[in-house]
């Protein structure tokens, strides 16, 4: 998603740009100015109107705050060219309107560079500043429109409609006097700016360290031209093109400075990514403070159950914006969510100037709270999960079990007795000589040994003896020697794993052989069941039709639940006329043991 294009500020900038082209076109053409400006300088003079009017347009779309912005689109509008005013000479009603505002442009620079970086004034020093330089530039252009009528012929203009008295006098002294004052003003700006450059933490040191090299060199170029001015002179043309690049590097500091702001917000940026897995606190702290470059930065969390804040070390703090051992001012910024306070930053004042920067590291502490909350949550209801589905598992192990036992000690039992009665009872027929009631009883009594094997076989699918006993070492060889395919095993296990993990590989084994005894097809098979100090591993295989699937009724698919359950995966190759492979790994970490 992009940001919409601020249409009438576009307009602007591209009607600025007109201007600037039209006024330094117009005057070059008339050549009324003496000394007739060269075509490099003239360029040059173009250019610098130009830069105005586009980093206004690069101010607006990266400054929090739309006074830069506005104030360079109005020095690339004021950026009058004296060809172009001289040009205007023989309009009478237009010329002093001209050169009352011809020097309003040197006193929007210097305003750009007191709200430099925030976009406004930083104390009763700028406001007095700003006051006394809108002052003088008044007294300038009332003269200029009031006191400005030539009559000594130094001027080729005509009559000056707004005059109040005949001659220029006062005006020329006025002008003079506006410009020995602008470079004292201009010094002055200096001294700000750099005792607040010298005075300012490393983050303000680093936004600020762009406009005082631009400032130093303009102001030594306005106060060469006023000078020289001052005293009747001409500039030197070198001079006149440093002059007009260092006028250039205001702007160009300007917008160099937000760059470099917006990097930071590129840098947290990066902090998010860093922080959304969640970091303990110390290292949070850490790189937030090598983030903003502030190594005075610190962070203070609110501990819900105590009710205070501490330190990343734990420890109770109290949030202050005096730092440890610093004598410096900071700034607290406080951190909260629809639940209550999280935090509070302590960071240097110098950052509270940009808004934005400060906003994206309370959203990037928040979102890195938050991610660390809800990857413990999900942690926790996963594990919860598992081991509710762990516990089902093991629950209906032990059921079969406990089926296979009453099974085994009570309806099996009473029919072996049952058959022990009736061998005898068909054994003493026979000796009574009642040959037709033994050969009944021996019938029933074959019935009853079905009776007896089909119990087994269902006692055996239940959950097998031979598995409660003896494991899968004795119960997986039952199973292979059960199957009507010829299968090849191997079985490599050192110790018994937990019932739960013997009772799934078993019921696992016995679901693919029978599989491959009813669809395979094969003329051979294999199960391998190999055991590591981590997990289990089972390999049934066979050379039959191959083509199956997991999804297609093939009754592994519970089996597979219940592998998935214990943490466990399955895996299945099957190519058709190349025989199938399933293969199942279970970890034998974190299965419940034995009861």
């Amino acid at each position: 998603m992009t940001a919409a294009v601020p249409w009438g500020r576009l307009s602007l900038v591209w009607l600025a740009v007109g201007v600037v082209l039209f006024t330094e076109i117009v005057g070059s053409a008339a050549a009324a100015r003496v000394p007739v400006w060269t075509a490099p300088y003239t360029v040059m003079h173009t250019a610098v109107g130009l830069c105005y009017a586009i980093c206004a347009w690069m101010a607006w779309r990266s400054a929090d705050a739309t006074i830069p912005g506005r104030l360079m689109i109005a020095v690339a509008f004021l950026w009058l060219p004296p060809t172009f005013i001289s040009a205007t000479g023989q309009i009478g009603w237009l010329w002093p309107l001209l050169e009352g505002v011809e020097v309003v442009w040197a006193v929007l620079v210097g305003a750009i560079v007191l709200i430099y970086p925030a976009g406004k004034l930083h104390g009763r020093i700028d406001v007095g500043i700003a006051v006394a330089a809108v002052t003088a530039l008044s007294i300038r252009f009332v003269c200029a429109l009031f006191f400005n009528q030539p009559v000594d012929g130094s001027r080729n203009v005509a009559p000056n409609p707004y005059a109040l008295v005949v001659g220029d006098e006062i005006f020329i002294f006025a002008d003079r006097a506006f410009r020995l004052f602008g470079v004292a003003l201009i010094l002055l700006i200096i001294v700000v700016v750099a005792g607040r450059w010298l005075r300012g933490s490393t983050p303000a040191r680093h936004i600020a360290f762009v406009m005082p090299v631009a400032l130093v060199l303009w102001s030594a170029a306005i106060a060469y031209e006023t000078l020289v001015f001052s005293v009747g002179g001409s500039v030197l043309e070198v001079l006149g093109y440093i002059s007009l690049a260092a006028t250039a590097t205001v702007p160009i500091g300007f917008v160099a400075g937000l760059s470099y702001l917006l990097s930071l917000r590129g840098r947290v940026s990066d902090l998010m990514v860093i922080t959304r897995d969640g970091v303990d606190r110390t290292l949070w702290q850490a790189i937030l403070a090598d983030t903003l470059r502030d190594p005075s930065l610190r962070v203070y969390w609110w501990e819900e159950p105590e009710s205070r804040y501490v330190d990343s070390h734990g420890r109770a703090a109290t949030p202050s914006v005096a730092g440890m051992g610093e004598h410096r001012q900071g700034a607290l910024l406080p951190i909260n969510t629809p639940d209550g306070p999280l935090a509070v930053i302590r960071h240097d004042s110098a950052l509270s100037e940009n808004a934005n920067l400060l906003d994206a590291v309370s959203t990037a502490l928040r979102l890195s709270v938050d991610n660390g909350r809800l990857r413990d949550e999900l942690e926790a209801t996963l594990r919860e999960v598992r081991e509710s589905r762990l516990r089902i598992v093991d629950a209906g192990i032990e059921a079969r079990r406990q089926l296979e036992r009453d099974l085994h000690d009570g309806s099996q039992q009473s029919l072996v007795a049952l058959a022990l009665r009736l061998r005898m009872a068909a054994g003493r027929a026979e000796q009574l000589g009642q040959h037709d009631m033994a050969a009944d009883l021996d019938a029933a009594l074959e019935q009853l040994s079905a009776a007896l094997k089909q119990l087994r076989e269902l006692a055996r699918g239940i959950h097998p003896t031979s598995l409660t006993v003896g494991g899968l070492a004795t119960a997986v060889p039952e199973l292979v020697a059960h199957s009507p395919v010829p299968i090849e095993m191997r079985l490599v296990i050192d110790r018994r794993p937990p019932a739960v993990v013997e009772a799934t590989v078993y019921f696992f084994v016995a679901e693919c052989l029978t599989n491959i005894a009813k669809y395979a097809e094969a003329q051979a098979g294999r199960v391998a069941v190999t055991a590591s100090a981590t997990e289990l591993m089972i390999e049934v295989a066979d050379d039959g039709r191959g083509g199956a699937s997991l999804g297609l009724g093939s009754g592994l698919l519970g089996l597979i639940d219940r592998v998935e359950t214990l943490g466990g995966r399955v895996e299945l190759r099957s190519v058709p006329e190349q025989g199938t492979t399933v293969s199942a790994w279970i970890p034998l970490a974190g299965a419940p043991e034995d009861h």
